[in-house]
């Protein structure tokens, strides 16, 4: 699969981990979380990475393997902003880019090339992954028609009652076809709970100027956890662990 690249999203302090450690530096079965979701991308067959930081920087650079580049986000103003700082060391002719999380070390290679080929087989503009999701959890829900076309996808602090009982969240990981998401992310606006710039706010340009934008569903919904707190590090650890015995 030629001219794959990644968006590696790792400027958070991760307030809630505790300390004064970037969130993406913890560990999980000896290896801090950036470094699993650097392996996954790279066994998925990803060209290229570029990492965006901004917390600590050096500490999170100096852990970057060969070949894998970084770009600094100063002032962090979400999400959206982000990739857009990453924007100018794409070339002109990559065909697909993942955007993902340096603090998901539970995605595995198999779902990112899942990805890569179902905006491929679908000619979409996006595709994203989402998980099933409980009333009281924190993730976007993905809002669709009743036909199941995804419309929007709308961050847990806007949501109103009624969307936050939508069992689909969405997981943050997404694949672009790049000129779809660059010229999307030039309209999107910070009006919103958190005076951001939201990544999901690219998916309703997409759609409002006739853009396909699919989900598919995780094979495990544990691939969705994002480690914010000590008990999902936890969480996370133990669900590696039992990968690790598994392919023994």
């Amino acid at each position: 699969m030629p001219g794959i690249q990644a968006c590696v999203l790792a400027a958070g302090k991760g307030t809630r981990m505790g300390g004064d450690r970037p969130k993406v530096l913890f560990e999980a079965r000896g290896k801090p979380l950036i470094e699993w979701v650097l392996g996954a991308l790279s066994e998925a067959g990803v060209d290229d990475v570029v990492v965006v930081v901004g917390y600590r920087k050096d500490d999170v650079v100096s852990t970057l393997p060969t070949g894998v580049r970084w770009v600094e986000q100063s002032p962090q103003l979400g999400t959206g902003h982000a990739v857009r700082c990453a924007r100018g060391v794409f070339p002109g002719n990559v065909e697909n880019i993942i955007v993902t999380y340096g603090d998901m070390p539970l995605v595995t290679a198999a779902t990112y090339r899942c990805l890569i080929e179902a905006r491929a087989a679908f000619g979409a503009a996006a595709v994203f992954l989402a998980v099933p999701v409980t009333p009281d959890s924190r993730f976007g829900r993905v809002v669709r028609d009743s036909a199941s076309n995804v419309l929007r996808i709308v961050e847990y602090k806007d949501a109103t009652p009624e969307e936050r009982r939508i069992g689909e969240g969405n997981a943050g990981v997404y694949c672009f076809a790049p000129r779809f998401l660059w010229n999307a992310l030039e309209k999107i606006k910070n009006d919103n709970a958190q005076g951001e710039y939201y990544l999901t706010d690219v998916v309703d340009v997409l759609i409002s100027e006739g853009g396909r934008v699919e989900a598919i569903l995780a094979a495990d919904p544990l691939e969705g956890t994002g480690v914010n707190t000590p008990a999902e590090l936890g969480e996370a650890e133990k669900a590696l662990a039992i990968r690790e015995s598994r392919a023994k």
